[in-house]
């Protein structure tokens, strides 16, 4: 099991968290709040708000420069 599915066993999944947390989590998202910001506002752990996005199919993970 990856480490990121250990952690969000052990805070809870996203089923977990009422439907209004979820509208709030999707809405910051949709706003280009980073997921780290959204974690803080909502109190959450940072893989469980990535796993509700991406329940709510709207993840769209990072977008790394390639300049490097």
């Amino acid at each position: 099991m990856a480490m990121l599915e250990r952690l969000q066993y052990a805070t809870g999944g996203p089923n977990d968290v009422s439907e209004d947390r979820k509208r709030i989590v999707s809405n910051l998202y949709l706003s280009n709040i980073p997921e780290e910001f959204i974690a803080m506002q909502v109190d959450l752990e940072i893989p469980l708000v990535i796993g509700i996005l991406k329940e709510l199919d709207v993840y769209r993970g990072r977008i790394y420069d390639s300049d490097n």
